[in-house]
């Protein structure tokens, strides 16, 4: 059994397109994985690219 990482959940969640932030895909995150993903978010790049996905995935689910 294959099992996602925190990172990937919140890039799958960013993905859905309902949500509209970065910081509304955090919390709904369990608990214990907010930590890895704000890590992952502070890389040059990261952040704005789930913002990115946020934004088109919630625009075209509209």
């Amino acid at each position: 059994m294959m099992t996602v990482s925190a990172i990937e959940r919140a890039f799958d969640l960013a993905k859905s397109g309902q949500y509209r932030s970065v910081s509304e895909v955090i919390r709904r995150l369990p608990a214990q994985d907010r930590p890895s993903v704000e890590a992952h978010l502070e890389l040059p790049g990261a952040r704005r690219e789930l913002i990115l996905i946020c934004s088109a995935a919630w625009l075209a689910a509209e």
